[in-house]
């Protein structure tokens, strides 16, 4: 039944891996492409570059050897427009914490930060899209960026020549795979946000679906503001720059917050301390910001040395904790199944973040610079960890039925009579004690019980009980309660005072008795009832239990009427035995 358990959690886990890699793979493939309108050119070629006092030309603009641009430098790239007869025609290329002046043979065409920048606020990196003048074939290009922070950037974007819908729909396409990732990681966090509270009260008590959701909603935003994706839907650059910080920062800690709560570490103490440095460190940064003290930006470095140490250390103590929990593990569990296989994912979503901050920081203090950085391992690493994120709540959905399930199978062992099939006692009491409102209840006594168990046997005691309880479920179906007390004695609650409805409830009841007792068995059925209501005159705002006892009191005077009828038929019964025995010997 183990090796059944592991295999069943093995094939679904590695179905799911496979239908949501061929659906992302497709939907991100080139294949989906829609080709320009017209031809798209890369300028990379033929640029003179001037930074402070060095100019120089490079083969291509990938190769410039810029070095680090700090605050209030000026870098001026100069080249020579293409001889096209596109119209109309754009230029596009992205910048970086810097202002931007474009001018085609002098004349000034395009500028962007200058305002921001004189009011000592943060120049967002931006997609800039310029719309080139009439008879631009041939002419000169002047672009002109002024860094507006210290190590602002250290390299320069690629230039695109063509239409502006041809360009945009090209960038928008070469990120097919960030932007399906990235929407789905945002889609799907906020689908476990609306879900949290199901799973965290109910049994499991598993607040670790919060940081799951939390710590999607995060990488899915970051990964789609990296890549300008958000970029494209807003005409707020500064909202945008500033979601892409805030998110990035928001990751260590919802990190943090995930190994904690799912209590996959043994070293929850660190945990809580990287936890609360990294809220605090969000919180400080981002009033920094919002206050105009210092940019966020500023704050980079810092957050990537303090995401590698955190990220190393939970790394290893997650290893160090499986690897314990492995050899004392004695049977499968399912859900033990799938938080090994989140924290998996998660392991790898950390280990591809770290290797692309390195290759960042590579970047941007070497050769290239870090405006061509990607974030391909981190998507990655969030592909992989949306998988078990996913196999992750299947399986959460799964235990939490399975246990639903199993909680009703032993509570129908713990109140239900095993030979009638109604509420046991226990669950009488348990419901009179949480009946509430206007209610009727019903104290009813079997007749005959002892009699029969002595005259015809157990098993015909049997087979009147659980005859009886048939009778009460058929006429009472409207009832809240249908219950054993114990012996011969039963009870009904009918959620409602209505002397008709009640009335027609027990015709009902006398005659399905009459109808058994015409097909001359020696069970006899016979009832005595007694009912009470919850606004009784007699009492005063009583509880459930007060009713019911003086629905039973009621009862006792109809049973006093069928003792007496009982007398008679045992009279009866003892002279049709002794005329049988008396006609034995004749007819022998």
């Amino acid at each position: 039944m183990k090796n059944y358990a592991k295999m069943q959690a093995a094939i679904l886990g590695i179905l799911a891996i496979v239908i949501m890699t061929s659906s992302i793979l497709f939907l991100g493939s080139a294949k989906l492409n829609t080709p320009p309108k017209k031809d798209i050119v890369q300028l990379d070629s033929g640029w003179t570059i001037s930074h402070g006092k060095k100019t120089y030309t490079v083969d291509s603009l990938q190769d410039a050897n810029l070095g680090m641009v700090n605050n209030k430098e000026i870098v001026i790239l100069e080249s020579t427009l293409p001889n096209s007869e596109i119209y109309p025609a754009s230029i596009q290329f992205r910048s970086i914490l810097a202002t931007v002046d474009v001018y085609v043979d002098n004349d000034l065409i395009y500028t962007y930060g200058h305002l921001i920048a004189d009011d000592k606020k943060m120049v967002p990196k931006m997609q800039n899209f310029i719309s080139l003048p009439t008879g631009y074939s041939g002419k000169k290009l002047k672009i002109v960026m002024v860094s507006c922070e210290d190590e602002a950037f250290s390299g320069f974007s690629d230039i695109y020549f063509g239409t502006f819908s041809d360009i945009s729909t090209y960038l928008l396409q070469k990120n097919r795979l960030s932007l399906i990732i990235g929407a789905f990681l945002c889609i799907f966090g906020f689908i476990l946000l609306i879900l949290a509270p199901i799973l965290t009260f109910s049994d499991f008590h598993d607040y670790s679906i919060i940081f799951s959701a939390l710590t999607s909603l995060s990488m899915g935003i970051y990964i789609l503001c990296y890549n300008d994706i958000f970029w494209f839907f807003t005409d707020h650059a500064s909202i945008s720059n500033f979601l892409e910080y805030f998110s990035l920062f928001s990751i260590p800690a919802v990190n943090a917050g995930f190994v904690m709560s799912s209590k996959q570490t043994k070293h929850l103490l660190l945990c809580k301390i990287f936890l609360i440095v990294d809220v605090g460190f969000i919180i400080v940064t981002s009033a920094f910001h919002v206050l105009n003290i210092i940019h966020i930006c500023r704050f980079i470095l810092c957050l990537h040395i303090l995401a590698i140490v955190e990220g190393l250390s939970i790394i290893g103590s997650i290893v160090i904790t499986i690897i314990s929990r492995a050899k004392s593990r004695k049977e499968f569990d399912t859900r033990i199944y799938s938080t090994d296989l989140l924290i998996v994912g998660f392991i790898l979503l950390l280990g591809c973040s770290i290797i692309d901050i390195i290759k960042f920081n590579v970047l941007k203090y070497l050769k290239m610079g870090e405006v061509n950085a990607t974030i391909s391992f981190m998507t990655i690493g969030s592909f992989f960890f949306m998988l078990c994120l996913l196999i992750n709540y299947f399986y959460h959905c799964i235990e939490y039925i399975n246990e639903s399930t199993i909680q009703s199978q032993l509570e129908g062992l713990a109140y239900t009579d095993s030979l009638t099939r109604l509420s046991n006692r226990a669950k009488c009491e348990l419901s009179l004690a949480n009946t509430k409102g206007r209610y009727t209840i019903i104290s009813i006594d079997l007749d005959y019980l002892k009699y029969t168990n002595d005259n015809y046997g157990h098993s015909a005691g049997d087979t009147l009980l659980s005859g009886f309880a048939t009778m009460l479920k058929s006429s009472f179906i409207d009832a809240s309660l249908v219950g054993r007390m114990g012996g011969d004695e039963f009870i009904v609650v009918l959620p409602y005072i209505d002397a008709s409805r009640r009335d027609t409830d027990l015709a009902i009841l006398s005659e399905l008795m009459n109808y058994r007792n015409g097909k001359n068995s020696n069970i006899h059925y016979s009832a005595s009832w007694g009912y009470a209501e919850s606004l009784d005159p007699s009492l005063n705002n009583p509880s459930a239990q007060l009713v019911y006892l003086l629905a039973d009191k009621r009862m006792y005077s109809m049973k006093k009427k069928h003792h007496n009828e009982s007398l008679g038929r045992l009279y009866s019964d003892l002279m049709k035995s002794q005329v049988s025995k008396e006609v034995s010997p004749s007819n022998a």
